[in-house]
């Protein structure tokens, strides 16, 4: 039996079974610009129906956690931003860690000094992200030398102000330097959830941790895609050639949870 089949019969089969997902890269396309992203056709259906079929379905991201609630509110989808350090409430409003509200100050400057040091880098966009910065150059018509020219300034101004780097394909994150990320995450939803088994899907560096934890709790889904970085593509798990058939594994989980009423699964 194959990787992606073993996690499908396991979801299916566990009374206590939860699904959490990465944003870009694994539910929408990876685009030029970050602002564009958006759910791939029938998603917000498909995950609406998983929410009322496994114990939690969650997107968990890097983008802020307003991000998500503009693109993501679905009816029983939690949602987590900023790699955990963000969610939206039940109400609607965004929950910050109290941890966070100190290292404010200093990512807006940080923030600052970046535009101001790399506005004249073709390609290169710089995207606030509530509790971390992101430099893109995908943009740029020469990768590499656009690479080459902000790395500096990123990292005197990493080095200046404290945070900490977050590397991914074509963008570095400056982020706080809180223990969060994905991996902790992840872990809390299990806890509070009771989960006896988790899938984690995820597609870039920001996600190692995250799949660290899934490879240990249950099940590694990884959505490749072009310029994925050898450490994502050497993750034990279940593999999908792009979002769109990461999506159509979704919708095979959500027909085999519709044949199992949840009261017949193992609880």
């Amino acid at each position: 039996m194959d990787a992606a089949t073993t996690a499908l019969r396991a979801l299916a089969d566990e009374g206590r079974a939860g699904l959490v997902m990465d944003f870009d890269g694994v539910l929408s396309h990876i685009t030029a610009d970050p602002a564009e992203s958006q759910l791939l056709p029938g998603v917000r259906e498909l995950l609406g129906s998983l929410a009322k079929r496994l114990a939690v379905v969650a997107l968990l991201s890097g983008r802020p956690a307003g991000f998500l609630a503009e693109r993501a509110t679905i009816p029983g989808v939690e949602l987590h931003g900023s790699y955990g350090v963000e969610r939206v409430g039940d109400a609607g409003d965004i929950e910050v860690l109290p941890e966070a509200l100190r290292w404010r100050t200093a990512l807006a400057e940080a923030t600052h000094i970046l535009r101001q040091e790399l506005a004249e880098v073709e390609g290169v966009h710089i995207e606030e992200k509530s509790v971390a910065v992101a430099v893109h150059w995908r943009r740029a018509p020469d990768r590499d030398a656009a690479e080459s020219l902000v790395a500096p300034t990123l990292t005197t101004v990493r080095e200046t102000f404290g945070l900490r780097r977050e590397p991914g394909k074509f963008v570095e994150e400056l982020r706080m330097p809180l223990a969060r990320d994905k991996g902790t995450t992840l872990r809390d939803i299990v806890e509070a959830h009771g989960l006896r088994t988790v899938a984690y899907a995820g597609d870039d560096r920001g996600d190692l941790p995250a799949f660290a934890v899934a490879t240990v709790r249950g099940h590694a889904l990884v959505v490749d895609g072009p310029d994925m970085p050898r450490e994502v593509a050497d993750v034990a798990g279940a593999h999908f050639t792009s979002p769109a058939e990461f999506v159509a594994w979704l919708e095979r989980l959500d027909d085999a949870l519709e044949r199992i009423p949840r009261s017949t699964r193992a609880e």
